[in-house]
């Protein structure tokens, strides 16, 4: 049980980076109760971005605000990013749909494509 415990461990902490290793889909999941946009990773996963202070934003801005790569990010459904993230684990969700997460690394690939 030991040995499987290091595994489980082992596998989760391969799925956070602070550099942007991992493509992912801007979905907009707005029409989900308490869902807004999300980012699809390519194998699926789905990933609810939070802001490393928590949720509230009112003024006073807390220190590192305007650093944090979600401070200026455009959410365009569709759109394609490259992104590095960890967990959030002390955050729940209401939208259900993917974890939270905190987002240490983004970049725009591709814009949303012209319908």
């Amino acid at each position: 049980m030991l040995i499987t415990g290091f595994v489980a461990c082992e596998s989760e902490s391969a799925h956070i980076s602070k550099d942007c290793i991992y493509t992912a889909t801007v979905e907009d999941l707005s029409g989900l109760d308490g869902c807004g946009f999300l980012f699809k990773l390519d194998n699926g996963d789905y990933l609810e971005p939070v802001w490393r202070w928590g949720f509230c934003g009112t003024p006073p801005l807390p220190e590192g605000a305007t650093e944090d790569p979600l401070w200026d990010f455009n959410y365009v459904d569709g759109q394609r990013v490259r992104l590095g993230f960890e967990p959030a684990n002390d955050v729940g969700s209401i939208c259900m749909k993917g974890k939270p997460v905190i987002i240490t690394c983004l970049e725009v690939i591709d814009e949303a494509p012209v319908e």
